[in-house]
């Protein structure tokens, strides 16, 4: 991504400059950033971010432990690799290549993930049944992790989410229909973004102050979804205490949240402390949706050689 993107996403000012416009000029040099660009401008876009927030509540919802994965960005991020390690079977053979030599490999690549979040990360997702570790066929002396069944549990509702939302903005793609009936279309998906981290700027990088809080803070991520929803709605935002019981928080979490995105710009809290979206959040979470989006689409396609339909 373009310094003038990194600009566009620090600066409040001019992140309210509505999308498209809040793209300009960036595009022309970021494939990802024009494919965005375009989501942003489709008239089909504000259904899209309907459903990205519908789809990614109820992945969250009531999940304990799903939020603890998904709301540091690291975390989140460690889970990743391990998924794109295992997949790629044509660089690293039939067994995967998720062992801890590789996963530290990739963590060690900017932005960095300490070796410590990354042990943690190993410990947690075995201890939790997501990840089981197997010695190293090839030598012994090395564990290979692989996922289990109740990580591609997990994984279903998240890739129907992204392809369910994908096919409002492209319903020719069918990528929908491609994550049915395609057996290779979960493993062709991990294994291109998961190369393009090794050239690419990495997702997290594209709108650093967004990820810094939304993808660093406990909670902030899914309390994000409901606020938005009713502002789209036009509809009342829960209570704090039916957002904590719906994600799984406490109602000190909760609060702690939305005093801190208050100081930051994107919420704004009534004087009996009711939060609503401020303009600020409105703007940066619609670019958000359109380059997260973006960075599905150019990830999620047919084999090669193969058209749509």
């Amino acid at each position: 991504m373009s310094d003038q993107m990194e600009s566009i996403a620090a600066a409040p000012e001019t992140a309210r400059d509505p999308s498209p416009a809040g793209f300009r000029g960036a595009e022309e040099t970021d494939p990802l950033l024009a494919q965005a660009a375009r989501f942003a401008a489709m008239p089909a876009f504000e259904a899209a971010v309907r459903a990205n927030i519908s789809g990614l509540t109820d992945v969250r919802r009531s999940n304990r432990l799903i939020n603890k994965l998904t709301s540091y960005h690291t975390r989140w991020r460690v889970t990743g690799y391990l998924l794109y390690l295992h997949a790629d079977r044509e660089r690293f053979g039939p067994e995967g290549g998720a062992t801890y030599g590789n996963l530290h490999e990739m963590c060690s690549r900017p932005p960095g993930i300490s070796p410590r979040v990354l042990k943690t990360m190993l410990a947690l997702l075995q201890f939790t049944g997501f990840v089981k570790a197997k010695r190293d066929s090839g030598d012994r002396r090395s564990k290979i992790y692989q996922p289990t069944p109740r990580m591609q549990s997990f994984m279903q509702p998240w890739l129907r989410y992204a392809t369910g939302t994908l096919d409002i903005l492209e319903p020719e793609m069918r990528r929908a229909q491609m994550l049915r009936d395609d057996p290779g279309f979960v493993d062709r998906f991990l294994v291109s973004s998961g190369r393009a981290h090794e050239t690419a700027k990495p997702l997290v990088e594209r709108m650093p102050e967004w990820t810094a809080f939304f993808g660093a803070r406990d909670g902030a991520g899914a309390v994000l979804l409901p606020i938005m929803q009713a502002d789209i709605d036009g509809t009342a935002v829960p209570s704090r205490a039916e957002l904590a019981k719906t994600f799984g928080l406490s109602k000190t979490q909760v609060t702690n949240v939305l005093r801190l995105g208050e100081t930051k710009g994107y919420f704004v809290l009534d004087a009996g402390g009711v939060p609503a979206a401020s303009e600020f959040l409105r703007t940066t979470f619609r670019q958000w949706v359109s380059i997260e989006l973006a960075f599905y689409a150019q990830h999620m396609q047919p084999p090669a050689g193969r058209g749509v339909g």
